[in-house]
């Protein structure tokens, strides 16, 4: 099982390094290089969401007027709090008051759009080759039996989708088939994805309400557990269903329960299926902060016998948050594991450069 976190994203060209913390200390030298235009479509972390550095979100900020006056707390949350807890202090204090429930609402449309344009821009601006791409193909290689390779992201955007591409994948247009369209790459959304949609199971009016229109009504809206695929803030596509559609997107809070996950009930079954005969786990840029996620795995993996967790390969940033992710991941989940490896995992580049996905598959 491979899980990819925002990091993963964020450090998802092998041409297009991530930038380099600046430091205090100022060196003599020539001027630093005029910054690269293609920095602004870079995948963002989390507590990037919606600080919008680079002025390229500022029409969807506009479009969702109920998100203008919760901007300021979430581009600067308060001090030593993170955007998820931001995120869920707000949900706490959406209890009882509708207007906050609006604007959450507002939240999963913003998301929605960022990820739709990111994608496509990232994209365009890497030729579309990226380090997913080269992940998994050095695991098709190794993996000569043939056997399945659960890829769980957490990622709104499509890059993990776009490279499975060139693997013969061809996703399906209905949700519920597409973890097993492929006979080795089976690949999970928890909390959701930018192209998916969830089909309302009653309207608050006899019409079909655009978006703004749907903010506004948030409280009387209940949700399905019907998905497709659709750009649901796209005029040509968002009417095309039998029922109202918004986008099926998790609003990223930091107790992350299943409440808050944003996956068809198709897809937690088949993921618990697979969950026994897991043998081998590689996070990539995954802070392992999902606690419901978490006790999936602490409850559904195997224990021990003929089939127990032989492998854990955690990449970070550098080797100090990969050891302790790993540390807390191991706690969290109750395992013991035979094989570990944290080091020399720095980030997503690094890593299938030096192709370590080798330790995955050894004895």
């Amino acid at each position: 099982m491979v899980i990819f976190g925002a990091g993963a994203s964020y450090d998802s060209s092998p041409d297009f390094a991530p930038p380099q913390p600046q430091g205090s200390i100022v060196v003599p030298g020539p001027p630093p290089a005029p910054p690269d235009p293609r920095e602004a479509w870079r995948p963002p972390l989390a507590n990037q969401l919606f600080r919008d550095p680079h002025a390229i979100f500022g029409d969807i900020v506009q479009a969702y007027h109920k998100l203008r006056p919760i901007m300021d707390p979430l581009r600067r949350p308060a001090s030593g709090m993170s955007v998820e807890q931001a995120l869920e202090s707000l949900l706490l204090e959406a209890n009882g008051d509708p207007e906050r429930t609006r604007q959450l609402f507002s939240v999963r449309y913003y998301l929605h759009d960022i990820f739709l344009r990111v994608t496509q821009k990232w994209l365009e601006r890497t030729d579309r080759i990226s380090n997913y791409g080269r992940l998994l193909d050095q695991i098709r290689h190794l993996n000569r039996a043939g056997a399945p390779v659960c890829l769980v992201t957490f990622n709104y955007d499509l890059l993990l989708d776009d490279a499975l591409v060139s693997f013969d994948y061809t996703k399906p247009q209905e949700v519920k088939l597409q973890p097993d369209a492929h006979p080795m790459f089976k690949v999970l959304k928890p909390h959701g994805s930018a192209d998916w949609a969830r089909l309302i199971t009653s309207s608050p009016t006899r019409s079909r309400l655009q978006p703004g229109q749907l903010i506004e009504h948030a409280q009387e809206i209940q949700l399905s557990d019907n998905y497709v695929t659709a750009n649901a803030t796209d005029p040509h596509q968002m009417f095309k269903f039998p029922q109202t559609i918004v986008p099926a997107i998790a609003i990223p809070v930091q107790t992350k329960t299943e409440d808050y996950f944003e996956w068809p009930a198709t897809h937690r079954d088949f993921f618990l299926r697979l969950l026994p005969s897991v043998k081998q786990i590689l996070t990539i840029g995954w802070q392992g902060k999902e606690a419901h996620f978490l006790n999936l795995l602490r409850e559904h993996l195997p224990h021990g016998g003929v089939t127990q967790l032989t492998h854990l390969q955690v990449v970070g940033k550098d080797t100090d948050e990969a050891s302790k992710i790993s540390k807390e991941f191991t706690e969290q989940i109750r395992r013991n594991i035979m094989h570990t490896y944290t080091d020399r995992t720095e980030g997503f580049s690094n890593f299938v450069r030096q192709e370590q996905v080798g330790f995955f598959f050894k004895d």
